[in-house]
């Protein structure tokens, strides 16, 4: 195909470049992007030379050699040696600034590879072979639960041992909740937006799932209570600390209220805690308020990495410990013992708290760039790992998300979180996931010129 493709002369497709935002180099990249995703520039077209296109545009030749690099990487282009550059043909697997997973940034001075290898190593030196390679029933071995309720206790008060359960992730560990507490068809009460997870659980199991309304401090109370008559519920979803997708944290006023109308409605309540780590002053969990009605999870796979692939749940008594542990059983059968094993070796010698630390650190930093860069509106927190931007009606959530994509990056639209229809005109920009500072900056410059482009469209500034 490259031997007869078509060498490309009209260089039409470069007018976006002198006019957009951000760098020149970028802004070559996603005037790429645009002709070949309307048409101007087809699969195996032949781009002119480096030099001629510099030429063209007025700009250095490095400046183009930067962007074809760019380019390469988003297989927006490929290049044969001796040949020239052509246009690929794309798909879906087309790599993408990621800046929608919400996942914990890597933290600067910690070498979380070289850790990794030390502690398995050091682990298997102290470990049986036969404990690490045989199968783990049940909710986890002692020492794993211990360390569990170790790390969620922090400075207060430890729960024991037979309350706790260990999962392989957050997710295990919510699905085990619902089956063991809930009947194929029953519903389980959230907020209007909430957890993605949660969505696609409750489908996978046959439960249904129903938004209750809220305010600016979360979940109304009365609202609650309401609609737990009317759905006749066993479980209420709740993330009320750094909640995802809002990065709201619920006052302890609402989740003392929260608690009292959960009660009188004879509600369980699943409190998912991924983010709490990173907020010293956060108010009390609802465990803490409620421990007689409270399933509480808390996942090392947000705070320190998702190769830690190990959470943590602790129940209101044994009892309920051994119905989840059965339904984890169904699920997953057993923990991965090295994973779980090394978990548990960096919580005690505070390895795990030391790295949550320095995450912690990297959110804020990225936060801060954020906050410099993206428009008025966006809601964050000083150590989210995401923002949550409303959109104004100059664009839609799904045509944000589409016009991203082909510049090479990816965000979540606010309909992945909605529970019921009328999803917020929002985005989640997640700011983890990006390897580096510098490629996050590119990435918020990037989605910044799209914002400003659509809001002169129709004579708004951003």
């Amino acid at each position: 195909m490259q031997d007869s493709a078509h060498a490309v002369s009209d260089l039409s497709w470069l007018a976006p470049v002198g006019t957009g935002g951000g760098p020149i180099y970028l802004r070559i990249v996603e005037a790429l992007g645009e002709a070949r995703a309307s048409g101007l520039l087809q699969p195996g077209d032949r781009l002119p030379p480096q030099r001629d296109l510099a030429q063209a545009l007025g700009v250095d030749l490095t400046t183009v050699t930067r962007a074809f690099m760019e380019a390469r990487r988003r297989n927006l282009i490929e290049a044969a040696p001796g040949r020239g550059t052509f246009v690929t043909p794309g798909g879906s697997d087309e790599p993408v600034l990621d800046l929608s997973m919400n996942i914990p940034p890597a933290p600067l001075g910690i070498n979380l590879p070289a850790l990794i290898r030390s502690g398995i190593d050091g682990l298997l030196k102290r470990s049986s072979a036969e404990a690490l390679l045989s199968y783990h029933p049940g909710p986890g071995s002692a020492s794993e639960r211990a360390a569990g309720s170790q790390w969620i206790a922090g400075e207060g008060d430890r729960p024991s041992v037979a309350r706790m359960a260990v999962g392989s992730g957050a997710q295990a560990l919510l699905a085990a909740a619902v089956l063991a507490h809930s009947r194929e068809g029953d519903v389980i009460l959230t907020d209007l937006c909430t957890y993605p997870g949660l969505i696609s659980l409750t489908r996978a199991l046959g439960r249904g799932l129903v938004g209750v309304p809220g305010d600016a401090d979360g979940m109304l109370p009365d609202a609650l209570e309401m609609q737990a008559r009317h759905c006749s519920a066993r479980l209420v979803y709740l993330n009320p600390t750094l909640h995802n997708p809002t990065t709201l944290v619920m006052p302890q006023a609402r989740r003392e209220d929260l608690v009292t109308a959960a009660r009188r409605s004879g509600l369980t309540i699943v409190e998912d805690d991924p983010y709490s780590r990173f907020l010293p002053d956060a108010p009390p969990s609802l465990l803490s308020l409620a421990p007689d009605v409270t399933i509480y999870v808390a996942t090392l796979a947000k705070c320190i990495s998702p190769f830690l692939r190990t959470a943590f749940l602790v129940a209101p008594e044994a009892e309920t410990t051994e119905r989840i542990a059965a339904a984890l059983r169904g699920i997953t059968q057993m923990v991965p013992p090295l994973m779980t094993g090394l978990a548990a070796e960096w919580i005690r010698s505070g390895t795990a708290g030391e790295i949550a630390v320095a995450v912690r650190a990297e959110a804020v930093e990225r936060q801060r760039i954020a906050a410099g860069m993206l428009p008025a509106g966006a809601v964050a927190q000083e150590a989210s790992l995401n923002i949550w931007l409303p959109l104004k009606d100059a664009i839609g959530a799904e045509e944000l998300v589409r016009l991203a994509r082909r510049r090479g990056l990816a965000i979540s639209s606010g309909e992945e979180f909605a529970v019921s229809g009328g999803a917020a005109n929002a985005v989640r920009i997640a700011l983890g996931a990006a390897a580096s500072r510098e490629r996050l900056k590119e990435g918020l410059r990037s989605l910044v010129s799209i914002l400003s482009e659509s809001r002169e469209r129709v004579g708004l500034v951003v």
